[in-house]
């Protein structure tokens, strides 16, 4: 039965493997460019085969089962067994051996090994192949030349592969016959899947490949005589074995099924498959691209198919239970292939593919970049739900929201795996020369096409995702990581062929229409140098951060704002339960809380894999790298130098005179670092304290000090926020970051004067919100302030600044102001805090008031208490610098045009916390807003005693609306029976209130006399006699004090609202003479009076 089986076995093959020999002939000529049509070298060869076949099935009787061995033995049983019944069916082999040469003898021993096949009793290997032995023993002249017999053993064991007689085995060059208990006709009866024996036949090839690669270099490490001729002999063979993986992957070698050809699917790539399988070295890969690549038609019809293959792979890969780094890896390995130098035939064909660089034909251009495009899915992996849900079932578990560390850290290492992959994809796709000019282009049709993710409301639907920009953002980080900065053209952004687009953005200081005008000449008047890889990979780096991680950073912002207000709304609901739970409101509050929840759940869970992704440190680290690059360009570009080496400071901030080219940049040039670094302030503190460098310290404190260079005020304002967030008392672990910044030369020498200039600035921005902000903007100037009063240099520049003049009465003017507003806030919220909260707590009277105008109060009680906190934080901030700023400094606050609304303002809040409507403002928990009352008193006392003077005695005594001695004696008496302050200033504080009372009574007296002052003499606004009248351009005339109050606060004539200064107030001289003698006249009669009145 078994010589049966050997007969079928021996025909079959034989039918072929003379009709592939001859097709492999022809084809290695085909890829030399000698040979003929492959079908029309088959066809003539049939006949020719016939008369083989017939010859072989006459003496097939010869060729004993055994010799194909036990079928269930494997390799073990081939290479051991015992060779006599072979050397009975060949008698003539000792001739034979005699008639060969050492070398040639041991070629074919090589060769039995390398291929693992037997057609002689001299041969070591596995396979027996029964056609070339046959042919071996008869015609052995024919068979002499080793290569011509290397292809003949080459092809029939391909055959056998084919034809289903041997299959891929898992194990190392091992192989598995069929079940000898089913005939050849059962075993064609049987499915064919021809992809999965193309697959083991390539197997074979690529294993035989790999062990001449091995006896390579053992022979090359040998010393032997006839090295050369063996190493010659072998590398015949590895061109051989590439050869027949040609046939095999093209579809000329086939399988059968009843005598006909089965169909082979050009989609599907078996070279891939074992790429997957990890069973292709990287030296054969290398050998068959360089082979292939000499017939481009060739090369195309083998690797074309791989590529797509691993395209629609990736597509499917996207959405998985896991990051698939596999695929990454052999589309790397595949771009990493070079030959003849520098040409690397994979870019080449991938940039030449239909879907690499694919024309927008729909409304969604950046969504469809990213999912149509070829390399759109290799930059998709990621751990964001929105685009990858399946992880999600990875990540947690039932309800949970939060993620294990280790599980975080092993995504974080995945992520960073596939984005290092990434990286080296990209960069052998522009480092080949062919492909480069295709991929730049397309990464500037990435940023083109989602160049709305950047705008503040957007459709998401029709741009692409967080997780693929950040892949490509890190791509483009790691391509510029070692760009000097030197060899970038600080000019790109104006070049009229730019692969970046920035004529729509916001300048930093010129209006559209005045930057089309500057660029039109400076393009018509600039020579443009060739533009260097360098420049382009920077600019693309610098505006993938704007389309990438800034959109990214809002988002999150944005999710965490919903959360919390979703979490406020169900505490709501749960906290008033008892008072809907019976009512018709029940339903719809149920159903409102399940869905808040659920949303809740969803939410949660979508922050927590943002916070895998985007808090990624060696994401944010590349982003602080980059943007110190970053930086250093603006700063060259403020002062107006070319590159050259680290930025050193030449010209002081406030003496900074914007170039054109500063002022054409983008706003977001300078925003999007700000935003960038108070993300990370926020959320990933060790980032900032440990990456921020001496350039971006220096870019931020000459941006700061240097307002008049950006028009617009807020982006001044979150440059001042990111100072206010590095101070110790907001991050406690910021302390050696707030060292740098404060000890920096520009911030010893000018921060100071600058924030107080930004103080006064920022009263006007143009916003119609600028009222409100500013109140934020300067809290953080006075926190700034708070933490440089503790340096010793520091508090000697503020005071120094102090003796200079206008900018800082300016800056007092301010924050006199904003004390006035926000205290007066504070107490009305304060009030009608108190009297919700006692009627809440009369249970008769609230019981009195309808659900529906219960829960109203209730909704407005929360929203006073939150607005009584914010005014709070505010106002002590703005009190805590009056404090310590008098300590010190006293002059400014005494000049004519302070010093009365100050000793106005201390008098009235004075007035209201110990007056006889105090009561008013007590609530429950106080420390809940953060009111306290006994600070505030005590610190309003020590501003009193800081200035106590003759001059504030005046002022005190001249505020007629609130200066009462009564009040005085009042507040002195809580103080002290309080305990507020010590009774030695007690004391202090009375004796400056008899000073200022006795100055009060004479001014009453005063008043009384002058109380028939002609009209010329009072000032227009405040009608009180004039001191020191001043002429304004208008022709009105002021007294000095009271115009150069109203210039502190506004630079307009108060009777036409043109501009004026206190530079174009002309003195009044003859008005002052006649006031003055008037004055003397009326002392002279009141003098004389009372001389006649004591007579």
């Amino acid at each position: 039965k078994q010589q049966k089986i050997d007969t079928e076995l021996s025909n079959e093959v034989l039918t072929t493997s003379g009709d592939q020999h001859s097709v492999n002939n022809n084809y290695r000529g085909e890829m030399t460019g000698d040979g003929d049509d492959v079908k029309n070298a088959s066809a003539s060869s049939t006949t020719d085969n016939q008369v083989v076949q017939e010859q072989q099935m006459e003496t097939d009787e010869c060729m004993d089962a055994d010799k194909l061995g036990d079928c269930d033995s494997g390799i073990e049983n081939m290479e051991t067994e015992d060779c006599s019944e072979s050397a009975k069916a060949a008698p003539n082999a000792d001739i034979l051996l005699d008639n060969r040469g050492n070398t040639q003898l041991e070629m074919e021993i090589y060769l039995s090994k390398v291929l693992n096949a037997t057609w002689a009793e001299h041969c070591k290997g596995a396979i027996i192949v029964k056609e070339v032995a046959t042919e071996y023993m008869d015609n052995f002249e024919e068979v002499a030349d080793i290569e011509d017999l290397t292809s003949r053993v080459l092809i029939n064991v391909i055959q056998y592969y084919m034809e289903g007689f041997l299959k891929k085995s898992s194990s190392n060059f091992d192989f598995t016959l069929p079940s000898c208990s089913s005939t050849s006709n059962e075993a064609t009866e049987e499915p064919i899947d021809i992809f999965e024996r193309r697959i083991a036949a390539l197997d074979y090839l690529i294993r035989c490949y790999d062990i001449i690669r091995a006896e390579c270099y053992a022979l090359n490490s040998s010393k032997r005589l006839n090295t050369a001729e063996l190493m010659q002999f072998m590398e015949m063979v590895k061109v051989q074995i590439l050869h027949h993986a040609i046939m095999v992957l093209n579809g000329v070698i086939r399988g059968s099924k009843d005598g006909l050809e089965v169909p082979v699917k050009a989609e599907k790539s078996p070279l891939l498959q074992l790429m997957y399988e990890k069973s292709v070295e990287s030296d054969f890969l290398q050998s068959f691209v360089a082979l292939t690549y000499k017939n481009m038609e060739v090369f195309k019809e083998i690797f074309e198919p791989l590529i797509r293959n691993l395209f629609r792979d990736m597509q499917k890969a996207i959405v998985s239970e896991d990051l698939n780094v596999e695929i990454l890896a052999k589309l790397d390995e595949l771009t990493a292939i070079t030959i003849e130098g520098n040409v690397r035939p994979i870019c080449n064909l991938i940039a030449k593919q239909y879907n690499f660089f694919p024309i927008s034909c729909s409304k969604a251009p950046g969504r469809e970049i990213a999912k149509v495009s070829f390399l759109g899915p290799f930059l998709s992996p990621t751990i964001f739900v929105e685009e990858n849900p399946k992880l999600v079932t990875t990540i947690f578990t039932s309800d949970n929201v939060l993620v294990d560390a280790s599980l975080q850290s092993s995504l974080q290492a995945g992520l960073s795996c596939i984005r290092n992959y990434l990286h080296s994809i990209f960069h052998a796709l522009l480092k080949n020369v062919e492909s480069r000019n295709s991929v730049l282009m397309y990464m500037s049709t990435i940023l083109k096409a989602n160049e709305k993710r950047a705008q503040i409301h957007t459709d998401e639907r029709v741009l692409a995702r967080d997780g693929f920009m950040l892949n490509f953002l890190c791509t483009l980080q790691k391509l510029a990581a070692k760009i000097k900065l030197e060899r970038v053209d600080m000019m790109y952004p104006f070049h009229w062929d730019s692969l970046i687009h920035i004529v729509k953005d916001t300048k930093l200081r010129y209006e559209s229409e005045e930057y089309n005008e500057w660029l039109q000449d400076y393009r018509s008047a600039h020579v443009w140098d060739p533009t260097n890889f360098q420049t382009q990979c920077w600019f693309l780096t610098l505006h993938a951060h704007h389309i990438a991680v800034i959109p990214s950073i809002q988002r999150y912002n944005k999710r965490l704002r919903v959360i919390k207000e979703l979490q406020r709304l169900v505490a709501e609901l749960n906290n008033t339960k008892s008072q809907w739970e019976f009512t018709r409101l029940a339903a719809r509050n149920e159903d409102l809380r399940s869905r808040w929840t659920v949303q809740l759940v969803k939410l949660n869970r979508s922050k927590a894999c943002c916070d895998i992704g985007l808090l990624d440190e060696n994401l944010l680290r590349q982003c602080m790298r980059f943007y110190s690059t970053v930086c250093e360009f603006i700063l060259y570009h403020m002062e107006g130098r070319k590159i050259n080496g680290p930025f050193m400071t030449t010209i002081s901030p406030p003496q900074l005179t914007p170039t054109p080219e500063f002022s054409a940049l983008p706003e977001w040039y300078v925003e999007d670092i700000a935003d960038f670094l108070l993300f990370c302030m926020q959320y990933a503190t060790d980032v900032i304290v440990e990456d921020m460098d001496h350039s971006i310290i220096t870019w931020l404190l000459t941006s700061v000090c240097a307002p008049h260079c950006i028009k617009n005020p807020y982006v001044t304002a979150k440059l001042v926020e990111v100072l206010f967030v590095t101070t110790p008392t907001i991050q406690t672990t910021s302390q050696s970051l707030h060292n740098n910044i404060m000890f920096h030369d520009i911030s010893l020498s000018v921060l100071p004067s600058a924030l107080m200039r930004f103080y006064t600035d920022i009263e006007t921005t143009g916003q119609s919100t600028e009222f409100y902000d500013k109140f934020t903007i300067r809290y953080h100037i006075s926190h700034l302030f708070k933490c440089m009063w503790q340096s010793p240099v520091h508090r000697q520049a503020m005071i120094n600044e102090s003796k200079t003049g206008k900018q800082f009465v300016k800056f007092i003017n301010m924050l006199m102001n904003d004390t006035t507003f926000l205290l007066d806030e504070c107490l009305e919220y304060l009030k009608r805090i108190h009297e919700t909260q006692v009627l809440m707590l009369d249970e008769a009277e609230w019981a009195k008031l309808a659900d529906d105008v219960q829960q109203s109060r209730q909704r407005q009680l929360a929203q006073d208490e939150r607005q009584c906190k914010s005014y709070l934080t505010l106002a002590r901030e703005t009190v805590d610098m009056f404090h310590y700023l008098t300590v010190d400094i006293k002059e400014p606050f005494l000049r004519p045009e302070l010093v009365d609304r100050l000793s106005s303002m201390l008098n009235f809040n004075l007035q209201q916390l110990c007056g006889p409507k105090c009561n008013n403002l007590k609530v429950r928990t106080p420390v809940k807003y953060g009111w306290e009352p006994r600070r505030l008193l005590g610190q309003i006392i020590d501003i009193y005693l800081h200035l106590d003077c003759n001059e504030f005695a005046a002022a005190l005594a001249a505020d007629e609306r609130s200066f009462e001695k009564h009040l005085f004696d009042d507040a002195a008496a809580r103080i002290e029976r309080h305990q507020i302050r010590s009774t030695v200033e007690v004391e202090k504080f009375r004796a400056l209130l008899a000073k200022a009372y006795d100055i009060y009574v004479a001014n009453q007296e005063r008043e009384d006399e002058y109380a028939d002052a002609p009209d010329e003499f009072k000032d227009p606004l405040m009608d009180t006699l004039m001191s020191d009248p001043v002429i304004l351009p208008s022709g009105a005339i002021m007294d000095r004090s009271i115009i150069t109050r109203h210039l502190l606060n506004s630079n307009t004539d108060p009777f036409n609202r043109q501009v004026l200064t206190e530079d174009m107030l002309q003195p009044a001289t003859e008005l002052k003479e006649k006031i003055q003698t008037w004055k003397l006249n009326k002392k002279n009669k009141r003098t004389s009076g009372g001389e006649n009145s004591n007579r």
